[in-house]
């Protein structure tokens, strides 16, 4: 008898430890929430206007559903985010800004691609990676301006200084050749969004 009054009060004991930690759990994720989503939006807004410092407005634009399938099979790992229409002070379109995230070597590397009306890439500005510090942490200063104000319908990567095509081809960080072509990739899936989606709805 003893015994059983022991399991129940133990029983209850743990249950009361479970709901209490429980609610402190929803508590502190209610109270970090806004935070971070306020966080989150802040590096979004700064990479939207790193690729268009031109643009005024960045202007919600759904998501073709077909598009971006068509662009993850095409560039496997590749996820199309988010788009946003770039538009200057006087109301003139100025391009899009597309979200992407690409499968590096360490996580997923999220950035966002600006693509003028003419299909130049603009620039681009990471936002999130977890790649090897000294390698492929370095994609922001040594991969990035390798693609800007090019026009390109696909980038391919090389290693070892057997570049041939500036205009198409980009230099694989040494030492980070995953994370050079997942970002060549997502570049990529980028540019044939607005190739296949975007541009083809301008005309």
């Amino acid at each position: 008898m003893n015994d059983t009054k022991s399991m129940i009060k133990n029983a209850l004991i743990l249950f009361a430890i479970t709901l209490v930690a429980g609610v402190l759990l929803g508590v502190v994720y209610q109270v970090t929430k806004a935070p971070i989503a306020y966080q989150e939006k802040l590096a979004q807004d700064k990479a939207n206007q790193s690729v268009f410092a031109a643009a005024a407005t960045f202007n919600d634009t759904e998501i073709d559903e077909a598009g971006a399938q068509q662009a993850g099979a095409a560039f496997p790992g590749v996820t199309i985010e988010s788009v946003k229409e770039a538009v200057d002070a006087s109301g003139a379109a100025l391009g899009y800004v597309i979200q992407v995230s690409s499968k590096g070597y360490g996580d997923f590397i999220t950035y966002t691609v600006g693509i003028t009306n003419d299909g130049n890439v603009n620039g681009i500005s990471i936002i999130s990676i977890a790649e090897t510090p000294g390698l492929g942490m370095n994609a922001e200063k040594v991969l990035v301006p390798q693609f800007v104000d090019k026009n390109a319908q696909q980038f391919s990567v090389v290693k070892n200084g057997q570049m041939t095509d500036s205009a198409t081809q980009i230099e694989a960080i040494s030492g980070a050749t995953i994370t050079s072509r997942a970002v060549t990739n997502g570049v990529n899936a980028a540019v044939n969004y607005f190739e296949n989606v975007l541009k083809g709805g301008q005309s």
